[in-house]
């Protein structure tokens, strides 16, 4: 099944219009006429079965036809991992975890951080054809990079499983056997050369947990795709 994203939708009208890459999409590579059933998503859980009505190289009009809510009630997920510095592997991430699973996405820019810059509308795009390729209809928010420091002060008052993945503590001390099934979680993940003790001292006094992903020693965006692997596994 192929799905369109859009979130220009006229629920008055019952209108949805395609533009852009996907509109190229729909209409030069799959050459969709007018009566051709779409489906499209808005990244916020709903399936729309539409009907295209009209078209042309700038964008198509879609009459909604019906509408499916997922209502996702499963624990989230959020992450917020150092930038690679090779840009690929970032982008690997992306795809890779928007496919397990995650809610959001939140890139770290720590002491031993090789890269602070990222491609956010490149990274969205990465998101979106991740969530259609793998028939998810919500997409997982990605923000812009912060400082460790920063972003320990914004998330020092959730309510929410915090922990910091790091090679500096006990090999028994797994995520997988600290997790709590059923309860959302934030996970803080660094950059190749780890987190320094100072960044570890911080997240503890903001209450994140430190925790192993075991013995081997693992590349960040590995270690990202781990830590999705295991929070979905146990919920």
């Amino acid at each position: 099944m192929n799905i369109f994203f859009s979130n220009n939708i006229n629920s008055k009208k019952k209108e949805i219009i395609i533009s852009e890459q996907e509109n190229v999409h729909l209409i030069k590579v799959l050459r969709k006429k007018v009566g051709s059933q779409i489906n499209v998503t808005d990244g916020k859980g709903h399936l729309y079965n539409c009907s295209l009505i009209e078209s042309d190289k700038n964008k198509s009009i879609l009459k909604i036809k019906n509408l499916v809510e997922f209502k996702n009630e499963s624990p989230k997920l959020k992450i917020a991992i150092a930038l690679t510095k090779n840009k690929d592997r970032f982008e690997w991430f992306l795809e890779k975890a928007t496919e397990i699973g995650v809610c959001e996405i939140t890139p770290l820019v720590c002491r031993y951080s090789e890269r602070n810059k990222l491609n956010l509308e490149r990274s969205i795009k990465i998101l979106i054809s991740s969530m259609k390729q793998s028939l998810r209809y919500s997409l997982p928010v990605i923000n812009k990079p912060v400082d460790f420091k920063d972003y320990l002060k914004s998330n020092s008052e959730n309510n929410i499983d915090s922990y910091i993945a790091t090679c500096l503590v006990a090999d028994d001390n797994l995520l997988k056997e600290k997790l709590i099934k059923g309860n959302n979680s934030l996970i803080m993940i660094g950059p190749e050369g780890g987190f320094s003790q100072n960044e570890i001292d911080l997240a503890k006094k903001a209450k994140f947990v430190p925790v192993s992903l075991g013995k081997n020693r693992l590349r960040t965006e590995t270690a990202g795709i781990i830590v999705c692997s295991i929070f979905s596994t146990i919920n």
